[in-house]
């Protein structure tokens, strides 16, 4: 079989997988409910996430940060050298796959000491991350760490992903619908997103 083959079945094998993602949002409606409350309602927000996760949540903070004129309050990469900290009535979002990256608990740790909300994007609701979380949403796929990183029962690839990602995976596709379905509900037009695109753009 040619390498191109093999790239063509990994994406039938892929897609197939983000079948799941419908159902499990399905379930989680009244927490997505929450989390646009919570989002309009902070006095800034903060993202952040470690490796990977760390990833989808850096890509999430610059297209939320699109829509800081309608939200009116600042959104804030924890990661970056110049920002603000987390204060009270802050919100913090934070993608971790097993709820247990000692980075990201810190950074969650100070967050509830300063009284400001918390988001968990995870998959396992009894981790240490979500002990600390107002508001937690499932994504599937994550590693348990504290079980050695081995995979769990609940993972729904007929064969794993090289070295996991699946919980990337399907995060990343949700911080995309998070982002359209934030920008369809409160009539946020796509200009806007454009014209923040050129003044990016125009700011190199």
């Amino acid at each position: 079989m040619e390498f191109g083959e093999v790239v063509v079945n990994q994406s039938r094998e892929v897609v197939k997988f983000l079948n799941i993602l419908p159902d499990v949002l399905e379930r989680q409606k009244e927490k997505l409910n929450e989390f646009l409350e919570v989002i309009k309602s902070g006095k800034a927000i903060h993202v952040f996430g470690v490796g990977r996760s760390g990833a989808v949540a850096l890509c999430f903070a610059i297209r939320l940060k699109h829509f800081e004129k309608t939200f009116k309050h600042k959104v804030w990469w924890v990661g970056d050298e110049v920002r603000e900290k987390i204060e009270e009535n802050d919100v913090l979002i934070v993608f971790s796959g097993s709820g247990e990256t000692a980075e990201v608990l810190v950074v969650a740790e100070r967050a509830k000491a300063a009284n400001a909300k918390i988001v968990a994007i995870t998959s396992f609701e009894n981790s240490s991350l979500a002990g600390l979380a107002d508001l937690i949403i499932l994504i599937p796929g994550g590693l348990e760490k504290g079980r050695g990183w081995r995979y769990l029962e609940a993972q729904f690839t007929p064969k794993a992903f090289y070295g996991g990602g699946e919980f990337e995976l399907l995060s990343y596709v949700f911080q995309e619908i998070l982002i359209g379905a934030i920008g369809e509900y409160m009539s946020i037009p796509k200009e806007i997103v454009i014209k923040e695109h050129e003044r990016d753009s125009a700011e190199l």
